[in-house]
């Protein structure tokens, strides 16, 4: 339940410093990089909500796998809200990489 709360704070966290930061942000921003780090997808500032919403559908997505998966193994109900919780983390950390 712990990791599902942190995946779901990092998620709300991220939303809300967008929407502060939006104003400040280029009209065009990088979306997306290769694997050499070079910008290879360039969107509208808005693109860049893309972004929480795919972290959402992940999170509620491992939530419900979850939630049906636990009473028959509660180590893969474990593992998929970890895993929503470092997807989040990944997210957060392209959106850095994208804003500095």
């Amino acid at each position: 339940m712990g990791l599902a709360l942190v995946a779901l704070a990092l998620d709300g966290g991220l939303g809300f410093v967008l929407w502060r930061r939006y104003d400040l942000l280029p009209e065009l921003v990088a979306i997306h990089f290769n694997a050499f780090g070079e910008v290879d997808l360039i969107g509208g500032k808005q693109d860049i909500f893309k972004l929480p919403l795919i972290g959402a559908l992940v999170w509620a997505a491992n939530g419900l796998m979850a939630t049906v998966t636990s009473p028959y193994d509660r180590v893969l109900a474990r593992i998929a809200v970890g895993t929503a919780a470092l997807v989040e983390l990944l997210i957060c950390l392209a959106v850095w990489r994208i804003l500095t």
